[in-house]
């Protein structure tokens, strides 16, 4: 197959049909190789001319900033040609002469013309996008739990500033419909805070004048009033949890559970339907006694916070008809009992607006008169991520029919021996890894410590989310964080799992470290960032620079295998090394050996290493972004030299694998599926498959080389291609906490102990 059919069919793949309708070869190379021949006629200049024209037409409606590049790429071609074509000697008229010289000046006209245009959508778009990041934070302010005068106020000037920055777009701009909309929508948000700000005022102010006359009310010192949860987390509620009722931090207190699996069938996660669906619904609450001396028994009891948590948890208490939800606002009684049990749930994981941890107080009143209050602290467990050296119990891969009919034959061949189960999705996207990020959470609950598989699904539109949302059932929960965002062409794939990892456990962080890739400015949503920040356990992430990437992937440039010594070995591709490894081929005399065997970039040892601008491209990748990535990682992973492993790749100038990215693989308890480069064939064997077996040969793993040409025409392999479910730590995270987490563990919310 010739290299054009290559393209053609990975663009195809990569972007569907409608990149198939549209695409028209660029005649100007036919031209080019044609025009010596032609020289001497009369006529050769003129049809040649008349040619190009024929086959550019700028359209009168221009939409897009994309439309505007593709425009001044083509007439930049033109540009080029015409002025090749001008040339006294070919011409025997005067008059040919000077309609050259006319069609290169028009040529000349319209590509300065294009290029003013985009200069001005480009500035166009930098005030957008400037207007779109000052927004967020404004919603961030007006979200926070205790909004305050000052709170609105600042709210106020962010709109503001938000709607200055639009205002810059010009009113001749492809953005003016799409801004003006914006600038609509900004006003009314504007007016909710300039009211918001105005209220908290007048609170502040009746607050500061009733401060004087507000009543005391007379606490009673009662040993008879207690509430208290699973504080030592020995999954069991009795009296030994009654001490350290009043604090919470990541090592001690009682936790709960962010109810989000489904155990009724309705695929809707649990904590959303405001019930206890059966017994093993009621597995997942965190249980709450409410002690009471004799004397309290014909009180009303009241159940309250500090602050309003209703947005945060759901509180239910057990009776003989089962579990009864309860007012939290503390203005309806429980239901009255001589032994009160209550169950809590979260509603949510800890995030930039919330700790996390709740102060759930329970009141007793006589005759309208407050005579005991108690409080005991729960924090919501956090939301693990599992690195790629855990064990698994479930493979997940899109069947795409014939394409990868052979990837997943091999896949099911090899993980048959392991224990896995392959879940097939038929006609299901190709890049699994990105749709869903499969977490674990840690729970203790009737005297054992659970791990429940949590999937973080993908910030996409909804018809991609049916395979996240088909893993949702009983013991595996979902959730979501943040709403899908707009990103430029370049970084449109940010957002994708495959730009979200963790590693093994490591010193200094004994459930793993979560990374991520940035490109610039543009990284992963700064939502899914702030809400791993905020689970602290393994964090705080380690951002890496992708912007030489096209796919801007994480996964793309580093993983981690287990060793036989037990600490993790991390790989990492060497574009050096890879060079190096082409170098050594042709000092051996296989110059003339084929690479990239069967792909469209097949070539041979020779020809790659007379490529000389692909090489110092690859030599600059690795001086200027690789060398400098691997000392930041040896601090950051507090990893030694004997733990990196620079693997041979190299990589084309739009930033893509020039061969299947060996790095980019997946380990299946004791299986490492990588993808197979197509190097060399040397004596029967490939050259660069047996590069790789001897750098991993520490790690004690089977190697499987995975056919995945689908996968590498569409620029992405192994990894990208699969998920997995894996099995949780057992060790529990509280038991697991290091040093560096000290800070963490001295946190807790001040309370007023009013037994």
């Amino acid at each position: 197959m010739g290299w054009m059919q290559h393209l053609k069919v990975a663009l195809i793949n990569t972007v569907g049909a409608l990149v198939a309708i549209i695409w028209v070869p660029i005649p100007q190379v036919v031209a080019q190789s044609s025009l010596s021949e032609q020289a001497n006629s009369d006529i050769s200049v003129l049809e040649t001319i008349k040619s190009i024209n024929k086959n550019l037409k700028i359209p009168k409606k221009i939409s897009s900033l994309p439309e505007l590049y593709q425009i001044r790429d083509q007439l930049k071609v033109k540009l080029d040609r015409v002025s090749k074509i001008l040339n006294l000697q070919e011409v025997r008229e005067p008059w040919q002469y000077q309609f050259q010289l006319r069609q290169y000046e028009k040529t000349l006209k319209d590509f300065r013309s294009i290029e003013a245009k985009i200069i001005k959508e480009e500035k166009a778009l930098q005030s957008w996008k400037q207007a779109l990041s000052i927004a967020t934070n404004a919603v961030a302010q007006g979200k926070k739990t205790q909004a305050n005068y000052q709170t609105w106020q600042e709210a106020e000037n962010l709109w503001l500033e938000a709607i200055s920055s639009l205002r810059q777009i010009p009113q001749d701009s492809l953005m003016t419909e799409k801004a003006i909309e914006k600038m609509i929508e900004y006003q009314g948000y504007l007016a909710v805070a300039c009211y918001e700000k105005v209220m908290a005022a007048a609170r502040k102010q009746k607050t500061e004048n009733n401060a004087n006359t507000a009543p005391t009310i007379a606490y009673s010192l009662s040993p008879g009033f207690t509430i208290y949860g699973d504080t030592n987390r020995d999954g069991e509620v009795d009296r030994t949890d009654k001490s350290g009722r009043d604090k919470w931090s990541l090592s001690e207190g009682a936790l709960m559970l962010f109810n989000n699996d489904d155990d009724n069938g309705d695929l809707i996660p649990d904590w959303q339907n405001g019930d206890v669906d059966g017994e093993s619904d009621a597995a997942d609450l965190a249980i709450v006694n409410l002690q009471l001396a004799e004397n309290y028994r014909d009180a009303q009891i009241y159940i309250s916070s500090d602050t309003d948590v209703s947005n945060y948890i759901n509180v239910f208490q057990k009776t003989e008809s089962g579990w009864q939800p309860v007012d939290i606002s503390g203005t309806e009684a429980l239901i009255p009992r001589a032994k009160i049990i209550l169950g809590v749930e979260a509603k949510q994981f800890a995030d930039r607006n919330w700790q996390g941890v709740v102060n759930l107080k329970a009141i007793a009143e006589k005759n309208g008169r407050q005579i005991a209050s108690d409080t005991v602290q729960i924090g919501v467990v956090p939301w693990l991520m599992s690195p790629n050296t855990a064990s698994v119990k479930e493979l997940h891969v899109s069947d795409r029919g014939f394409a990868n009919r052979e990837f997943i034959n091999k896949i099911i061949e090899i993980i048959e021996k392991t224990g896995v189960t392959a879940k097939i999705n038929p006609g299901g996207t190709t890049w699994m890894q990105d749709t869903q990020e499969i977490g674990y959470v840690q729970f203790p609950s009737e005297g054992k410590m659970h791990n429940m598989n949590v999937v973080l699904k993908a910030n996409r539109p909804r018809e991609n989310d049916r395979y996240a949302m088909s893993l949702l059932k009983e013991n595996f929960g979902l959730f979501e964080v943040g709403k899908p965002r707009q990103l430029d062409p370049l970084n449109r794939w940010a957002d994708a799992y495959g730009n979200l990892e963790v590693t093994p456990p490591l010193p200094g962080y004994p459930m793993g470290r979560v990374y991520y890739g940035k490109a610039g400015k543009v990284g992963m949503n700064p939502d899914i960032i702030e809400f791993v920040k905020a689970q602290k356990i393994q964090g705080p992430p380690v951002d890496i620079d992708t912007s030489w990437l096209m796919m801007r992937h994480v996964d793309e440039i580093l993983s981690f295998i287990p060793s036989k010594f037990g600490k993790p070995l991390m790989l990492i591709v060497s574009p050096e090394a890879g060079v190096k490894l082409l170098e050594k081929l042709s000092e051996e005399s296989y110059g003339r050996a084929a690479i990239n065997r069967g792909l469209s970039t097949q070539t041979t040892v020779r020809a790659g290493l007379n490529n000389e601008k692909l090489i110092q491209h690859n030599l600059y990748l690795q001086r200027e972004k690789l060398n400098p990535l691997i000392e930041k990682l040896k601090q950051e992973f507090n990893l030694s030299n004997d733990q990196i492993i620079q693997v041979p790749a190299m990589f084309g100038y739009s930033g893509y694998s020039w061969w299947p990215n060996m790095v980019n693989s997946v380990v299946i308890n004791g299986e490492l599926l990588v993808s197979n480069p197509r190097g060399a064939l040397i004596n029967g064997k490939d050259y660069t498959q047996e590069k790789f077996r001897r750098l991993v040969s520490s790690s004690s793993l089977n190697i499987n080389f995975m056919d995945d040409q689908y996968y590498q025409e569409l620029r992405g392999n192994a990894h990208d291609a699969m998920n997995t479910t894996r099995l949780g730590k057992n060790n529990p995270f509280w038991k697991s906490l290091s040093e560096n987490m000290s800070e963490f563990r001295a946190q807790s919310l001040d309370v007023v102990d009013m037994r």
